[in-house]
Protein backbone atom coordinates (compact mmCIF):
# COMPACT_ATOMS: atom_id res chain seq x y z
CA UNK A 1 0.00 0.00 0.00
CA UNK A 2 1.68 3.20 -1.16
CA UNK A 3 1.90 5.96 1.44
CA UNK A 4 1.14 9.46 0.25
CA UNK A 5 2.40 12.49 2.17
CA UNK A 6 0.80 15.78 1.23
CA UNK A 7 3.63 18.27 0.62
CA UNK A 8 1.84 21.25 2.18
CA UNK A 9 0.44 22.06 5.64
CA UNK A 10 -3.25 21.32 6.23
CA UNK A 11 -4.17 25.01 5.99
CA UNK A 12 -2.56 27.47 3.61
CA UNK A 13 -1.77 31.14 4.05
CA UNK A 14 -4.97 33.17 4.16
CA UNK A 15 -7.91 32.44 1.92
CA UNK A 16 -7.40 29.93 -0.88
CA UNK A 17 -10.09 31.50 -3.06
CA UNK A 18 -7.86 34.04 -4.87
CA UNK A 19 -5.02 31.63 -5.62
CA UNK A 20 -6.80 28.47 -6.71
CA UNK A 21 -8.16 29.87 -10.01
CA UNK A 22 -4.61 31.00 -10.84
CA UNK A 23 -3.24 27.51 -10.25
CA UNK A 24 -6.17 25.91 -12.08
CA UNK A 25 -5.44 28.16 -15.07
CA UNK A 26 -1.90 26.78 -15.13
CA UNK A 27 -3.48 23.32 -15.31
CA UNK A 28 -5.84 24.38 -18.07
CA UNK A 29 -8.85 23.71 -15.82
CA UNK A 30 -11.82 26.08 -15.51
CA UNK A 31 -13.27 25.29 -12.08
CA UNK A 32 -16.61 26.95 -12.84
CA UNK A 33 -17.24 24.47 -15.68
CA UNK A 34 -17.90 21.83 -13.04
CA UNK A 35 -20.76 23.91 -11.66
CA UNK A 36 -23.31 23.44 -14.42
CA UNK A 37 -23.52 19.65 -14.04
CA UNK A 38 -21.88 19.31 -10.64
CA UNK A 39 -23.09 19.03 -7.06
CA UNK A 40 -21.64 20.39 -3.80
CA UNK A 41 -22.44 18.96 -0.36
CA UNK A 42 -21.98 21.04 2.81
CA UNK A 43 -23.03 20.34 6.39
CA UNK A 44 -21.80 19.14 9.77
CA UNK A 45 -22.65 15.43 9.44
CA UNK A 46 -23.80 13.21 6.60
CA UNK A 47 -21.88 14.89 3.79
CA UNK A 48 -19.97 11.82 2.68
CA UNK A 49 -22.99 9.51 2.68
CA UNK A 50 -25.06 12.06 0.74
CA UNK A 51 -22.24 12.57 -1.76
CA UNK A 52 -21.75 8.82 -2.26
CA UNK A 53 -25.45 8.23 -2.87
CA UNK A 54 -25.72 11.21 -5.22
CA UNK A 55 -22.77 9.93 -7.25
CA UNK A 56 -24.26 6.42 -7.41
CA UNK A 57 -27.54 7.86 -8.69
CA UNK A 58 -25.86 10.05 -11.32
CA UNK A 59 -23.91 7.02 -12.58
CA UNK A 60 -27.25 5.59 -13.72
CA UNK A 61 -27.78 8.65 -15.96
CA UNK A 62 -24.33 9.26 -17.46
CA UNK A 63 -20.72 8.30 -16.89
CA UNK A 64 -18.04 9.01 -15.87
CA UNK A 65 -19.02 10.56 -12.52
CA UNK A 66 -16.30 12.02 -10.29
CA UNK A 67 -16.57 12.03 -6.49
CA UNK A 68 -14.30 14.04 -4.16
CA UNK A 69 -14.64 13.44 -0.42
CA UNK A 70 -12.68 13.70 2.82
CA UNK A 71 -11.17 12.45 4.98
CA UNK A 72 -10.08 8.93 4.01
CA UNK A 73 -10.17 5.84 6.21
CA UNK A 74 -7.25 3.71 5.05
CA UNK A 75 -5.72 5.22 1.88
CA UNK A 76 -5.55 8.73 0.49
CA UNK A 77 -6.74 7.32 -2.85
CA UNK A 78 -10.23 6.92 -1.34
CA UNK A 79 -10.78 10.67 -1.58
CA UNK A 80 -10.88 10.55 -5.38
CA UNK A 81 -13.32 8.26 -7.19
CA UNK A 82 -14.72 7.90 -10.67
CA UNK A 83 -17.68 5.57 -11.14
CA UNK A 84 -17.11 4.09 -7.70
CA UNK A 85 -13.43 3.23 -8.21
CA UNK A 86 -10.61 4.86 -6.24
CA UNK A 87 -7.92 6.63 -8.23
CA UNK A 88 -4.96 4.38 -9.05
CA UNK A 89 -1.51 5.13 -7.66
CA UNK A 90 -0.25 5.88 -11.18
CA UNK A 91 -3.04 8.35 -11.93
CA UNK A 92 -2.70 9.97 -8.52
CA UNK A 93 1.03 10.41 -9.01
CA UNK A 94 0.48 11.97 -12.45
CA UNK A 95 -2.07 14.55 -11.32
CA UNK A 96 -0.25 15.12 -8.02
CA UNK A 97 2.89 16.18 -9.91
CA UNK A 98 0.89 18.33 -12.32
CA UNK A 99 -0.63 20.28 -9.44
CA UNK A 100 2.74 20.66 -7.68
CA UNK A 101 4.23 22.07 -10.87
CA UNK A 102 1.25 24.34 -11.55
CA UNK A 103 1.42 25.66 -7.98
CA UNK A 104 5.07 26.54 -8.45
CA UNK A 105 4.38 28.16 -11.84
CA UNK A 106 1.73 30.33 -10.19
CA UNK A 107 4.25 31.32 -7.45
CA UNK A 108 1.93 29.92 -4.78
CA UNK A 109 4.00 27.07 -3.32
CA UNK A 110 4.61 28.96 -0.07
CA UNK A 111 0.90 29.67 0.36
CA UNK A 112 -0.71 26.36 -0.62
CA UNK A 113 -2.66 24.27 1.91
CA UNK A 114 -3.09 20.51 1.91
CA UNK A 115 -6.84 20.31 1.43
CA UNK A 116 -6.90 22.78 -1.44
CA UNK A 117 -4.04 20.87 -3.05
CA UNK A 118 -6.09 17.66 -2.98
CA UNK A 119 -9.10 19.56 -4.33
CA UNK A 120 -7.02 20.61 -7.34
CA UNK A 121 -5.76 17.05 -7.84
CA UNK A 122 -9.41 15.96 -8.04
CA UNK A 123 -10.29 18.79 -10.42
CA UNK A 124 -7.39 17.95 -12.72
CA UNK A 125 -8.28 14.24 -12.77
CA UNK A 126 -11.99 14.84 -13.33
CA UNK A 127 -11.28 17.30 -16.15
CA UNK A 128 -8.81 14.94 -17.84
CA UNK A 129 -11.30 12.07 -17.53
CA UNK A 130 -14.13 14.06 -19.12
CA UNK A 131 -16.52 13.52 -16.21
CA UNK A 132 -20.16 14.02 -17.15
CA UNK A 133 -21.00 14.92 -13.55
CA UNK A 134 -18.97 15.66 -10.44
CA UNK A 135 -19.88 15.52 -6.74
CA UNK A 136 -17.85 17.51 -4.23
CA UNK A 137 -17.86 17.30 -0.44
CA UNK A 138 -16.84 20.49 1.35
CA UNK A 139 -13.97 20.27 3.82
CA UNK A 140 -14.91 22.92 6.38
CA UNK A 141 -17.85 25.26 6.03
CA UNK A 142 -18.48 26.79 2.64
CA UNK A 143 -17.54 30.45 2.67
CA UNK A 144 -13.80 29.90 2.32
CA UNK A 145 -13.85 26.28 1.15
CA UNK A 146 -12.43 25.45 -2.30
CA UNK A 147 -15.76 23.95 -3.40
CA UNK A 148 -17.17 27.48 -3.52
CA UNK A 149 -15.13 28.07 -6.67
CA UNK A 150 -17.11 25.45 -8.56
CA UNK A 151 -20.21 27.68 -8.43
CA UNK A 152 -22.42 24.61 -8.32
CA UNK A 153 -26.00 25.07 -9.44
CA UNK A 154 -27.14 22.47 -6.90
CA UNK A 155 -26.02 22.35 -3.25
CA UNK A 156 -27.15 20.29 -0.25
CA UNK A 157 -26.93 21.32 3.40
CA UNK A 158 -27.05 18.02 5.28
CA UNK A 159 -27.10 19.02 8.95
CA UNK A 160 -25.94 21.55 11.49
CA UNK A 161 -23.90 20.90 14.61
CA UNK A 162 -21.41 22.82 16.72
CA UNK A 163 -18.07 22.09 14.99
CA UNK A 164 -15.10 24.26 14.01
CA UNK A 165 -16.75 27.12 15.89
CA UNK A 166 -13.53 29.15 15.79
CA UNK A 167 -13.85 29.23 12.00
CA UNK A 168 -17.59 28.96 11.38
CA UNK A 169 -19.23 30.82 14.26
CA UNK A 170 -20.65 30.20 17.72
CA UNK A 171 -24.32 29.70 16.79
CA UNK A 172 -26.05 27.29 14.45
CA UNK A 173 -27.38 30.22 12.46
CA UNK A 174 -23.84 31.51 11.89
CA UNK A 175 -22.63 28.04 10.96
CA UNK A 176 -25.53 27.68 8.51
CA UNK A 177 -24.72 30.98 6.82
CA UNK A 178 -21.07 30.04 6.44
CA UNK A 179 -21.99 26.73 4.79
CA UNK A 180 -24.67 28.26 2.56
CA UNK A 181 -22.06 30.60 1.10
CA UNK A 182 -20.86 27.66 -1.04
CA UNK A 183 -24.02 28.20 -3.12
CA UNK A 184 -23.78 30.99 -5.74
CA UNK A 185 -26.73 33.27 -6.56
CA UNK A 186 -29.29 31.40 -8.63
CA UNK A 187 -28.36 28.00 -7.18
CA UNK A 188 -30.82 25.55 -5.65
CA UNK A 189 -30.08 24.58 -2.05
CA UNK A 190 -31.72 21.55 -0.47
CA UNK A 191 -31.79 20.93 3.26
CA UNK A 192 -33.39 18.34 5.49
CA UNK A 193 -34.82 17.88 8.99
CA UNK A 194 -31.37 17.83 10.62
CA UNK A 195 -30.91 21.46 9.55
CA UNK A 196 -34.55 22.50 9.93
CA UNK A 197 -34.02 23.87 13.46
CA UNK A 198 -32.57 26.88 11.63
CA UNK A 199 -35.20 26.83 8.88
CA UNK A 200 -36.10 30.51 9.24
CA UNK A 201 -32.44 31.57 9.19
CA UNK A 202 -31.71 29.34 6.20
CA UNK A 203 -34.65 30.65 4.17
CA UNK A 204 -33.89 34.26 5.07
CA UNK A 205 -30.19 34.06 4.22
CA UNK A 206 -30.85 32.17 0.99
CA UNK A 207 -33.35 34.86 -0.04
CA UNK A 208 -30.70 37.54 0.62
CA UNK A 209 -28.22 35.68 -1.59
CA UNK A 210 -30.67 34.86 -4.35
CA UNK A 211 -30.46 31.13 -3.61
CA UNK A 212 -33.57 28.97 -3.94
CA UNK A 213 -33.93 26.90 -0.75
CA UNK A 214 -36.11 23.81 -0.35
CA UNK A 215 -36.59 21.45 2.59
CA UNK A 216 -36.82 17.73 1.72
CA UNK A 217 -38.65 14.94 3.53
CA UNK A 218 -36.90 11.66 4.38
CA UNK A 219 -36.71 9.00 1.68
CA UNK A 220 -38.96 6.00 2.36
CA UNK A 221 -37.54 3.39 -0.03
CA UNK A 222 -34.93 0.67 0.39
CA UNK A 223 -31.36 1.70 1.19
CA UNK A 224 -28.12 -0.27 1.59
CA UNK A 225 -26.83 2.17 4.23
CA UNK A 226 -27.94 1.57 7.82
CA UNK A 227 -29.45 4.12 10.18
CA UNK A 228 -32.61 6.21 10.14
CA UNK A 229 -30.50 9.32 9.51
CA UNK A 230 -29.54 7.94 6.10
CA UNK A 231 -33.11 8.50 4.91
CA UNK A 232 -32.58 12.25 5.08
CA UNK A 233 -29.24 11.92 3.31
CA UNK A 234 -30.90 9.79 0.63
CA UNK A 235 -33.63 12.38 0.12
CA UNK A 236 -31.01 15.08 -0.37
CA UNK A 237 -29.04 12.89 -2.78
CA UNK A 238 -32.17 12.15 -4.79
CA UNK A 239 -33.21 15.80 -4.97
CA UNK A 240 -29.73 16.77 -6.16
CA UNK A 241 -29.49 13.98 -8.70
CA UNK A 242 -32.94 14.56 -10.18
CA UNK A 243 -32.21 18.28 -10.46
CA UNK A 244 -29.02 17.42 -12.35
CA UNK A 245 -30.06 14.56 -14.65
CA UNK A 246 -33.14 12.64 -15.78
CA UNK A 247 -33.67 9.50 -13.70
CA UNK A 248 -36.61 7.12 -13.79
CA UNK A 249 -37.75 5.07 -10.81
CA UNK A 250 -35.83 1.96 -11.91
CA UNK A 251 -32.60 3.97 -12.20
CA UNK A 252 -33.18 5.47 -8.75
CA UNK A 253 -33.67 2.02 -7.27
CA UNK A 254 -30.54 0.71 -8.98
CA UNK A 255 -28.52 3.74 -7.93
CA UNK A 256 -29.39 3.43 -4.27
CA UNK A 257 -28.77 -0.33 -4.36
CA UNK A 258 -25.26 0.30 -5.71
CA UNK A 259 -24.34 2.99 -3.15
CA UNK A 260 -21.56 2.09 -0.74
CA UNK A 261 -19.93 4.23 1.91
CA UNK A 262 -17.44 2.68 4.36
CA UNK A 263 -17.28 3.58 8.02
CA UNK A 264 -20.93 4.53 8.39
CA UNK A 265 -22.50 1.84 10.57
CA UNK A 266 -20.26 -0.56 8.67
CA UNK A 267 -20.37 -4.22 9.69
CA UNK A 268 -16.86 -5.64 9.57
CA UNK A 269 -16.40 -9.20 8.28
CA UNK A 270 -16.44 -12.14 10.68
CA UNK A 271 -17.99 -12.97 14.04
CA UNK A 272 -19.09 -11.50 16.40
CA UNK A 273 -20.96 -8.56 14.87
CA UNK A 274 -18.64 -5.54 14.88
CA UNK A 275 -20.08 -2.20 13.78
CA UNK A 276 -17.80 0.80 13.24
CA UNK A 277 -18.95 4.35 12.75
CA UNK A 278 -16.91 7.45 12.05
CA UNK A 279 -19.32 9.95 13.63
CA UNK A 280 -17.44 12.40 15.83
CA UNK A 281 -19.96 14.94 17.10
CA UNK A 282 -22.63 14.40 19.78
CA UNK A 283 -25.36 14.45 17.13
CA UNK A 284 -23.50 12.00 14.91
CA UNK A 285 -22.71 9.48 17.67
CA UNK A 286 -26.32 9.58 18.84
CA UNK A 287 -27.30 8.53 15.31
CA UNK A 288 -24.58 5.86 15.40
CA UNK A 289 -25.99 4.41 18.61
CA UNK A 290 -29.56 4.39 17.29
CA UNK A 291 -28.44 2.59 14.15
CA UNK A 292 -26.40 0.06 16.14
CA UNK A 293 -29.34 -0.74 18.43
CA UNK A 294 -31.46 -1.51 15.36
CA UNK A 295 -28.75 -3.78 13.91
CA UNK A 296 -27.42 -5.69 16.93
CA UNK A 297 -30.27 -7.98 17.88
CA UNK A 298 -30.80 -9.17 21.47
CA UNK A 299 -27.30 -10.28 22.44
CA UNK A 300 -24.78 -8.68 24.75
CA UNK A 301 -23.47 -5.31 23.57
CA UNK A 302 -20.04 -3.79 24.20
CA UNK A 303 -18.70 -0.33 23.34
CA UNK A 304 -15.20 0.56 22.18
CA UNK A 305 -15.03 4.30 22.72
CA UNK A 306 -12.55 6.99 21.78
CA UNK A 307 -12.61 10.59 20.61
CA UNK A 308 -10.26 13.12 19.12
CA UNK A 309 -8.70 15.51 21.61
CA UNK A 310 -10.16 18.54 19.79
CA UNK A 311 -13.75 17.26 20.12
CA UNK A 312 -16.21 17.45 23.03
CA UNK A 313 -15.20 14.21 24.73
CA UNK A 314 -17.73 14.55 27.56
CA UNK A 315 -20.65 15.12 25.20
CA UNK A 316 -19.61 12.24 22.93
CA UNK A 317 -19.23 9.87 25.88
CA UNK A 318 -22.51 11.13 27.29
CA UNK A 319 -24.31 10.14 24.10
CA UNK A 320 -22.87 6.62 24.05
CA UNK A 321 -21.90 5.34 27.50
CA UNK A 322 -25.33 5.04 29.19
CA UNK A 323 -26.33 2.30 26.73
CA UNK A 324 -23.51 -0.13 27.63
CA UNK A 325 -22.50 -2.20 30.64
CA UNK A 326 -18.94 -2.70 29.40
CA UNK A 327 -16.90 0.05 27.75
CA UNK A 328 -13.35 -0.25 26.44
CA UNK A 329 -11.71 3.17 26.25
CA UNK A 330 -8.74 3.86 24.00
CA UNK A 331 -6.79 6.65 22.31
CA UNK A 332 -6.35 6.52 18.55
CA UNK A 333 -2.78 7.15 17.43
CA UNK A 334 -3.94 10.13 15.37
CA UNK A 335 -5.39 12.95 17.49
CA UNK A 336 -6.80 10.57 20.09
CA UNK A 337 -7.77 12.00 23.47
CA UNK A 338 -6.01 10.05 26.26
CA UNK A 339 -7.80 6.83 27.15
CA UNK A 340 -8.01 8.00 30.78
CA UNK A 341 -9.84 11.15 29.71
CA UNK A 342 -12.31 9.10 27.66
CA UNK A 343 -12.72 6.68 30.57
CA UNK A 344 -13.46 9.49 33.02
CA UNK A 345 -16.10 10.91 30.68
CA UNK A 346 -17.70 7.48 30.21
CA UNK A 347 -17.70 6.82 33.97
CA UNK A 348 -19.35 10.18 34.60
CA UNK A 349 -22.04 9.35 32.03
CA UNK A 350 -22.55 5.79 33.29
CA UNK A 351 -21.23 5.21 36.84
CA UNK A 352 -22.31 1.54 36.87
CA UNK A 353 -20.49 0.51 33.69
CA UNK A 354 -17.34 -1.58 33.74
CA UNK A 355 -14.63 0.66 32.26
CA UNK A 356 -11.56 -0.95 30.70
CA UNK A 357 -8.56 0.96 29.35
CA UNK A 358 -6.71 -0.40 26.32
CA UNK A 359 -3.12 0.35 25.40
CA UNK A 360 -3.91 0.99 21.73
CA UNK A 361 -6.64 0.31 19.18
CA UNK A 362 -5.33 -3.13 18.22
CA UNK A 363 -5.38 -4.10 21.90
CA UNK A 364 -8.88 -2.67 22.26
CA UNK A 365 -10.03 -4.88 19.39
CA UNK A 366 -8.53 -7.99 21.03
CA UNK A 367 -10.20 -7.16 24.35
CA UNK A 368 -13.56 -6.51 22.68
CA UNK A 369 -13.52 -9.79 20.75
CA UNK A 370 -12.57 -11.67 23.92
CA UNK A 371 -15.24 -10.09 26.09
CA UNK A 372 -18.12 -10.26 23.59
CA UNK A 373 -17.52 -13.48 21.63
CA UNK A 374 -21.20 -13.94 20.80
CA UNK A 375 -22.56 -10.42 21.21
CA UNK A 376 -22.27 -7.20 19.27
CA UNK A 377 -19.56 -4.52 19.41
CA UNK A 378 -19.93 -0.85 18.55
CA UNK A 379 -16.76 1.10 17.78
CA UNK A 380 -17.69 4.78 17.97
CA UNK A 381 -16.77 8.28 19.06
CA UNK A 382 -14.04 9.26 16.61
CA UNK A 383 -13.20 9.03 12.92
CA UNK A 384 -9.63 7.91 13.51
CA UNK A 385 -10.70 5.31 16.07
CA UNK A 386 -12.93 3.71 13.42
CA UNK A 387 -10.17 3.87 10.80
CA UNK A 388 -7.54 2.28 13.04
CA UNK A 389 -9.94 -0.40 14.28
CA UNK A 390 -10.85 -1.34 10.69
CA UNK A 391 -7.17 -1.48 9.76
CA UNK A 392 -6.41 -3.80 12.67
CA UNK A 393 -9.43 -5.94 11.85
CA UNK A 394 -8.24 -6.36 8.25
CA UNK A 395 -4.74 -7.33 9.35
CA UNK A 396 -3.19 -3.96 8.52
CA UNK A 397 -0.94 -1.92 10.79
CA UNK A 398 -2.84 1.07 12.23
CA UNK A 399 0.52 2.83 12.73
CA UNK A 400 1.00 2.81 8.95
CA UNK A 401 -2.09 4.95 8.31
CA UNK A 402 -1.31 8.49 7.20
CA UNK A 403 -3.60 11.46 7.83
CA UNK A 404 -2.96 15.16 7.83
Amino acid sequence: MRRWRVPYPKFGAGSCLPRLPKIAAQLGVDLTRFGERGIVIVGSNGKGSTAAMAAALLERAARPVGLFTSPHMLRLNERFRIDGEDISDDALERHWERVVQATAAASESANMGGFEFLFLVAADWFAASGCAHTVWEAGIGGRLDPVRLIEAKRVALTSLDFEHTDLLGDTLAEIARNKIDAAPPGAALYFGPDAASERASILSYCAERGVNAQCVTPFDGDLPLHGAHQRQNAALALALARATARLDDAEVEAGFAAARWPGRLEALPGEPLVIIDVGHTPQAVAASLAGFQAMRGSGEALLVCGASYDKDVSAIAGSLAPAFETIICVAARHKGAPAAVVAAACAAANPTAEIVLAEDVAAARTLALTRAPSGAILVAGGFFLASEFKAAHLGLNPAALDFF
